[in-house]
């Protein structure tokens, strides 16, 4: 893991759930390819209820940002793409 990665995951680690922080650490491990909630969802086995609110208070923290990319989602809809703040910091 980055330098950078760990000083955001301490950055956080006090003030996060558990669930909260597997989220966050499942789209920070997949970099800038980023994930859609779809995509968290599978990967952690959540309900879409649970991933959303929880990805949009990551993205109120300033730790996740729309990577400005779609994936296309298992229904054929185009879905956001979010990644790390941390890993936008590194280009």
């Amino acid at each position: 893991m980055k330098q950078t990665s760990l000083e955001a995951r301490a950055k956080i680690e006090p003030r996060v759930g558990t669930i909260r922080r597997k989220v966050y650490e499942a789209i920070l491990l997949k970099g800038l390819s980023g994930m859609t909630d779809q995509e968290i969802e599978k990967q952690l086995s959540l309900d879409g209820n649970t991933v959303r609110p929880i990805r949009g208070s990551l993205v109120e923290a300033g730790l996740v940002i729309d990577s400005g990319s779609t994936r296309t989602n298992t229904k054929g809809n185009q879905c956001i793409v979010w990644r790390s703040a941390e890993d936008g910091m590194m280009l």
